[in-house]
């Protein structure tokens, strides 16, 4: 997944174990990726799956952001 969504909330992830050198960019290794917390799909709402499902097979990316942000709980835009 590519989607915008998806590497702000990484980015989120890995600023918070990460340095951030000269130039904007993170130093980090592959352990920092794995904890990158993915909610399971058991504590995602059935009607927030299908919305999503609908989000990514229509490429829409406002309403896959806004349901990922919701349930990461993460306020405003990205």
């Amino acid at each position: 997944m590519t989607w915008r969504v998806v590497q702000v909330i990484a980015e989120l992830f890995v600023a918070t174990y990460c340095v951030k050198m000269r130039g904007g960019c993170y130093r980090f290794q592959a352990q920092y990726l794995r904890r990158i917390r993915v909610p399971e799909i058991s504590a995602v709402g059935k009607r927030d799956q299908a919305a999503l499902r609908r989000a990514f097979r229509r490429r829409d990316r406002e309403t896959a952001s806004s349901i990922a942000r919701r349930l990461y709980g993460i306020a405003g835009g990205a």
